[in-house]
């Protein structure tokens, strides 16, 4: 334990602004976009004192305004049996934080006129020509399923109103069904997505709102419409002119030695070490490419991301999407009630657009936030957020594997308490 905490005290000892040279983003005094250094570094402070207490072993946190990269801070450890330190550069698996980068590329065809959001996603991906949808379970325990009336569009799945499954669903017969869909598996998205298209729906296609493979089925969309590999797509369109030279589905051998350990707790509360398969670190190419989940990436790499979607859709002078697309993402799509329905009073206030959820309701929201916010988190505790109220953009990641025996409450609402108690004013105009 004295290594430990030596070693978050020598991490937080550096916690400072990075130099311009290996900046994400251009830097800045914090005081000069109106925030407040004292403020931001207790937000480092705080996840310091986290990490001692064991509610995870490190944190890596960005903050910008205005487009200027504020604060930068990594404490704690990415490797509690090495005793080494996390770093600005520490990669992180960012699961779900996948779902947004999947979308831009779907809006980046949908811009080129590949298709109209309400095509039938059949169009593209045959398998889905005859969807299903679940009515029960008869007398032998077999599914019952009744030919679904509408057919599943792209519009559905980038909102999650598909009727699509996922693996949060243990108890059901149908949950059952797409938790034995072997998705952790190697084989390709092509296979992987037939095996969604063959799984029953839950619902009529856009008459309710449940998290799903749909994300996974849209990378294939991308692969089949853009006439290249999934992965390939987003290297050329998304990572290489965005710099994003640490975000990818697979690890080089060079990159292993940072790859963050992923922990769960005991019954006792302390942290051991994870054997969930997504929690593996590989240099091998034998996962598909998941785009609801399989990315891994760094806090620089990210903030540049949700940066360019900040700015409308622009970034060092590329423009990805359109300003009007980018509004589009982040604008509700759904029932003002579908999130809470799904997922319980921590999504109060919460709406969902295109691959990300925005915030229709600040006032009731369980952490501190202002209407139009938008952002999408990940299963292993990763966060970001795009503020256009306030010009905050802002980056948190860690890890941490929830199926432990016990799990501490996840860290977005700190994040965004955090964040926005830095604030000096509530000013979206450059400074």
């Amino acid at each position: 334990m004295k290594a430990i905490i030596t070693c978050l005290l020598l991490t937080l000892s550096a916690v400072s602004m990075v130099h311009a040279a290996e900046s994400p983003l251009p830097t800045t005094a914090p005081a000069a976009v109106g925030l407040s250094a004292e403020r931001l570094t207790r937000a480092s402070d705080f996840f310091a004192d986290q990490a001692l207490k064991e509610k995870r072993t490190g944190y890596v946190l960005m903050v910008a305004r205005h487009g200027k990269l504020a604060h930068s801070s990594a404490v704690g450890l990415r490797d509690r049996e090495q005793n080494l330190p996390m770093t600005l550069d520490t990669r992180f698996r960012i699961a779900s934080m996948t779902k947004p980068i999947t979308t831009v590329a779907v809006m980046m065809l949908y811009e080129e006129g590949r298709f109209h959001l309400d095509d039938p996603v059949s169009m593209y991906l045959p398998e889905f020509a005859h969807p299903v949808v679940a009515k029960g379970v008869d007398s032998n325990g077999q599914m019952e399923t009744v030919p679904a009336t509408h057919a599943i569009t792209i519009r559905h799945l980038l909102t999650h109103t598909s009727g699509l499954g996922y693996v949060f669903d243990p108890k059901s017969q149908l949950g059952k069904e797409y938790a034995s869909l072997s998705m952790m598996t190697p084989g390709t998205l092509e296979e992987k997505i037939k095996l969604v298209a063959r799984t029953p729906l839950y619902f009529e296609p856009g008459t309710d709102w449940r998290y799903s493979y749909a994300n996974d089925v849209l990378g294939r969309l991308v692969e089949v419409v853009g006439g290249m590999p999934f992965e390939q797509f987003l290297q050329t369109h998304i990572f290489n002119p965005l710099k994003m030279t640490h975000t990818g589905f697979y690890l080089t051998e060079a990159d292993l030695p940072l790859v963050v350990n992923v922990y769960k707790h005991d019954a006792d509360g302390h942290l051991i070490a994870s054997t969930n398969p997504f929690a593996k670190a590989t240099a091998s190419h034998d996962r598909w490419p998941s785009g609801g989940g399989g990315l891994i990436s760094t806090a620089g790499d990210y903030i540049r991301f949700a940066q360019m979607l900040a700015n409308g859709g622009s970034f060092e002078g590329k423009r990805y999407l359109s300003p009007v697309t980018v509004k589009l993402m982040t604008s509700n799509q759904v029932p003002a009630d579908a999130m809470f329905k799904y997922w319980g009073a921590d999504s109060v206030g919460l709406g969902y657009g295109l691959g990300v959820s925005v915030i229709l309701d600040a006032a009731s929201s369980p952490q501190a936030d202002f209407v139009g916010d938008y952002s999408w988190g990940g299963y292993l505790d990763t966060h970001w957020i795009a503020s256009p109220a306030t010009g905050v953009v802002a980056v948190l990641l860690t890890q941490l594997d929830p199926s432990g025996e016990t799990a501490p409450a996840r860290t977005d609402v700190d994040f965004h308490n955090l964040v926005f108690s830095a604030l000096e004013d509530i000013n979206a105009t450059k400074h």
